[in-house]
C-alpha cells in the first residue's frame, strides 16, 4: 500500500495523469493532487506520501523549494520531477535533492510510468530492507525498549496480526487485558529535547500515578506518542487522560525549558481502536499550536448535534486593507488590526495549522512587496532561513508567527523613518492609487497637486521608492489590469480604459514590456 501526492499547476496535465495512469498497477492506493508546492505542502502532515510527482516551476511554491521540505520531513519519500524546462540549473537541484527521475514534459506515459515502477520498487526494497533490519535487531539484543516502541509504532497504524503482538508484548515485559481501556497521546517537544530515558520517566511518573501501564514511541524529531493501557477494574475515561496529560506536562516541565505540547486521544475500549485515538490526539495536538507553548488539550465527546467545527477565513478585503493603511503610513492602525485577526484565529482552533501559516504568508509577502517599491529589503536573499515562507515555516506556535509577522512591520517602520521623505512618497503612491484609472494623470499634474515642483517630486520620490514615478504608475496599472483580466467580465479594450489606456495597441504593447505576453494570453494562462 503506496501514497502519492501529485502537484502540477497545469489543471490538463494534472487531472490528465491522474486519469491515465492505473495506478493500482504499481500498488499506489491513494492519489492526492494539488495545484502547487504550497498546496501540496499543506497535505504533507495528514497524508504522508510514499512518492512525490511534482512539476518544478509553479506558482507560489516551486517543485524545487517543495522537494527541499519533502526531504527535510520524509527523508525517505521518492521524488519524481516533471518539467519542459531542463536547463542545467533545474536538474543540479534535483540531483541535490535526490529525485530518482526527472520526466520531460510534454509527457510521455511510457517514461512516467517507467519512472513510477522505478519509484515503487525503491519503496518496496526500503520496506523489506526495513523489516528485515527490525528482525534482526530484535533477535540480536531483544530490547525490550527497542520492541516497546516498534509495537507503539504499529498499534496505531493498526494492521497487526494479534498472535505475534501478544507474544511480543509479552517478550517486551508488557502484559495487557484482552480488551484494555487505552488512549493515544501525542507529544511535541521542541529541541533540544530530553533523553529518552528522561522521557520515558517522565511518562513513567505520569502515568504511573493512575496505575497505568503505557509505551512510547518516537514518531519522528520533535513528535513522541504514547500509548496508555488502564487495568479492566479501572476502566480510563477523558477526565483521567486530562490529569495525566497535566502531570506529563508537569514532569516534562523541567527538561525542556517549557517548550512543549501535548494532545489527548479519544479513549478507545479496545487496542482496534487505537489508530482512531491517535488520529484524534494529532488533531488535538494542533489545538495546541493556538495556546502556545507548555499546554494540554484532551479530546472531549460532544453530545451528537451540538459539535462545532468552524474555520477561519480571512475577510476578502484583509490585504486590500492592508496596502491602503501601509500607503497611508498608519502602522498603529495596522497593528491594531493584525491583533484583530490574531483574535479570530485563536477562537477558530480547528483551523488547519498550515492554513493558518499562509493567510501569514501571504501578509508578510504584502510586506516585502510594499517595501521593494521602496527599495527597502525586509529578507536576505542568501539566507534561505529568512524568507516569508520560512519564516512562518520555521514557527511552532503562533504566537511566534504573529510576531514574525509584528517583527517585520517594525522593521518596515523603521527603515522608512530613517530613509526621511517617506511620508512625501506615500501622499504620491495614495494619490497613484486613487487616480490611475485617468489617462490624463501625469508627473507635472501630481506635483501641482502636491504643490510641488516636478523635479523635486521626482528626486524624492526616486529616493523613498529607488525607482520613477512613471514607472511605479505603468506597473500599477498594469497589475490593475491583470487582476481584471483573470475574469471574462471585460473586452481587452475595456480593461485598458478601465486602467487608464485609451489606446488599446499601446496598452498590449505596455503589458506585453513587463508580463512577457500579451493581455490575450495572459487572461488564457490564467484560466488553468
Amino acid at each position: 500500500m503506496l501514497k502519492l501526492l501529485l502537484a502540477d499547476d497545469e489543471k490538463m496535465t494534472r487531472e490528465g495523469i491522474r486519469r491515465s495512469v492505473d495506478w493500482e498497477s504499481f500498488g499506489i492506493t491513494e492519489v492526492v493532487t494539488a495545484v502547487d508546492g504550497l498546496e501540496a505542502l499543506s497535505l504533507l502532515e495528514t497524508f504522508e506520501p510514499d512518492i512525490v510527482l511534482t512539476d518544478i516551476k509553479m506558482p507560489r511554491m516551486d517543485g524545487i523549494d517543495l522537494a527541499f521540505q519533502v526531504r527535510r520531513r520524509y527523508p525517505g519519500c521518492k521524488i519524481i520531477f516533471m518539467s519542459g524546462y531542463a536547463e542545467k540549473e533545474y536538474l543540479k537541484a534535483a540531483i541535490s535533492l535526490k529525485a530518482i527521475s526527472y520526466v520531460e514534459k510534454p509527457i510521455d506515459m511510457d517514461e512516467l510510468e517507467e519512472a513510477l515502477q522505478g519509484a515503487v520498487q525503491l519503496c518496496l526494497q526500503e520496506r523489506r530492507h526495513m523489516e528485515h533490519e527490525a528482525l534482526t535487531k530484535e533477535s540480536l539484543h531483544a530490547s525490550s525498549a527497542y520492541i516497546r516502541q516498534e509495537i507503539c509504532l504499529q498499534l496505531i497504524r493498526g494492521a497487526r496480526d494479534e498472535a505475534q503482538l501478544r507474544g511480543r508484548l509479552q517478550l517486551a515485559g508488557l502484559e495487557l487485558p484482552e480488551h484494555p481501556s487505552c488512549a493515544a497521546v501525542m507529544i511535541k517537544i521542541l529541541p533540544p529535547p530530553p533523553s529518552p530515558a528522561e522521557l520515558e520517566a517522565c511518562a513513567a511518573e505520569a502515568a504511573g500515578a493512575y496505575c497505568l501501564s503505557f509505551l512510547l514511541g518516537q514518531k519522528d524529531e520533535l513528535h513522541t506518542v504514547l500509548l496508555l493501557f488502564a487495568p479492566e477494574d479501572r476502566p480510563l475515561d477523558e477526565n483521567t487522560l486530562y490529569g495525566i496529560c497535566r502531570a506529563l506536562g508537569t514532569a516534562l516541565a523541567g527538561h525542556t525549558g517549557g517548550r512543549f505540547s501535548i494532545g489527548g486521544g479519544r479513549v478507545s475500549p479496545g487496542l482496534e481502536e487505537l489508530p482512531a485515538s491517535y488520529a484524534s490526539a494529532v488533531a488535538r495536538l494542533q489545538e495546541t499550536f493556538y495556546r502556545g507553548p507548555a499546554s494540554a488539550a484532551v479530546h472531549r465527546d460532544t453530545p451528537s448535534g451540538f459539535a462545532l467545527h468552524v474555520h477561519y477565513h480571512p475577510d476578502p478585503l484583509l490585504h486590500k486593507t492592508v496596502q491602503e493603511l501601509l500607503v497611508d503610513g498608519r502602522f498603529e492602525e495596522l497593528r491594531s488590526l493584525l491583533g484583530r485577526v490574531a483574535v479570530e484565529i485563536r477562537q477558530r482552533p480547528e483551523t488547519l495549522i498550515n492554513s493558518v501559516k499562509e493567510i501569514y504568508y501571504r501578509l508578510l509577502l504584502e510586506l516585502e512587496g510594499f517595501a521593494g517599491e521602496r527599495g527597502i529589503s525586509l529578507f536576505h536573499s542568501t539566507g534561505p532561513d529568512d524568507q516569508p515562507w520560512e519564516l512562518v515555516f520555521h514557527c511552532h506556535f503562533f504566537e511566534d508567527v504573529q510576531q514574525a509577522l509584528l517583527g517585520k512591520l517594525g522593521q518596515l517602520e523603521q527603515a522608512l523613518k530613517e530613509r526621511g521623505g517617506g511620508s512625501t512618497a506615500a501622499r504620491i503612491i495614495r494619490y497613484i492609487h486613487h487616480h490611475y484609472a485617468d489617462e490624463n494623470v501625469t508627473v507635472q499634474g501630481i506635483s501641482e497637486h502636491m504643490q510641488m515642483t516636478a523635479s523635486h517630486l521626482i528626486a524624492v520620490f526616486k529616493e523613498a521608492t529607488g525607482t520613477t514615478v512613471k514607472q511605479y504608475l505603468m506597473e500599477y496599472r498594469i497589475e490593475k489590469a491583470k487582476e481584471l483580466l483573470k475574469t471574462d467580465s471585460y473586452k481587452i479594450f475595456d480593461v485598458a480604459l478601465q486602467v487608464g489606456y485609451r489606446d488599446g495597441e499601446y496598452f498590449a504593447k505596455i503589458f506585453r514590456k513587463l508580463t512577457g505576453m500579451t493581455p490575450s494570453e495572459y487572461r488564457e494562462r490564467s484560466r488553468v
